[in-house]
C-alpha cells in the first residue's frame, strides 16, 4: 500500500541524508503520531528549518515536455527522453502513466489521475534513486511560505 511504500523510501533515504527520518503506517495512531510530533518540536531548540530554492529540471522549460496535473501540482515528463526512460516510469508510476502513441499520457481520466498526488511523489522518488532524470513532479505546499 501507499504508507507502506513511502515509509521504505523514507527508509532508504534517510541513507542519503545527514538527519534522522520518521515514517508512520497506519497502524500508528493519530495521537501516537502528534505525540511524537509534539516532543519533536520540544527538543528542536529553536531550530527554524529554511528550504531552499526548488531544484527545476531544464527540460520543464520546454514547450515540448509532457504536463499531467494533479492535486496542487504537475508532473513533468521530457517528452524527447520518453524513449529510454518510459519502463522505468511506467513501473514506478504503478502503471499510473502509461505510453499512448509513443507518448507519455495518463492511464486514468484527468479527475481521477489527479488524486494519485502521493503515488506519483512515489515515483518521483523511486526515478531519482534509478537516476530517471525525465520525470519531475512539482507540487505546491499550500501554507508553507507563511510558517517559514
Amino acid at each position: 500500500n501507499t504508507e507502506d511504500r513511502a515509509v521504505e523510501i523514507l527508509r532508504r533515504t534517510s541513507k542519503l541524508l545527514r538527519a534522522a527520518i520518521q515514517g508512520y503506517r497506519k497502524t500508528d495512531t493519530p495521537a501516537f503520531i502528534a505525540a511524537r510530533f509534539s516532543e519533536l518540536i520540544a527538543n528542536a531548540s529553536g531550530k527554524k528549518w529554511k528550504p531552499r530554492t526548488p531544484r527545476v529540471p531544464e527540460f520543464v522549460k520546454d514547450p515540448s515536455a509532457t504536463k499531467l496535473l494533479v492535486k496542487n501540482g504537475r508532473v513533468w515528463i521530457d517528452t524527447a527522453q520518453w524513449s529510454q526512460i518510459r519502463a522505468a516510469v511506467e513501473t514506478h508510476s504503478g502503471g499510473l502513466i502509461i505510453d499512448r502513441e509513443g507518448q507519455p499520457a495518463a492511464a486514468l481520466p484527468n479527475d481521477e489521475f489527479a488524486t494519485k498526488d502521493s503515488e506519483l511523489l512515489a515515483c518521483d522518488v523511486e526515478c531519482r534513486f534509478a537516476e530517471i532524470e525525465g520525470f519531475y513532479l512539482e507540487l505546491d505546499i499550500p501554507g508553507l511560505d507563511e510558517l517559514v
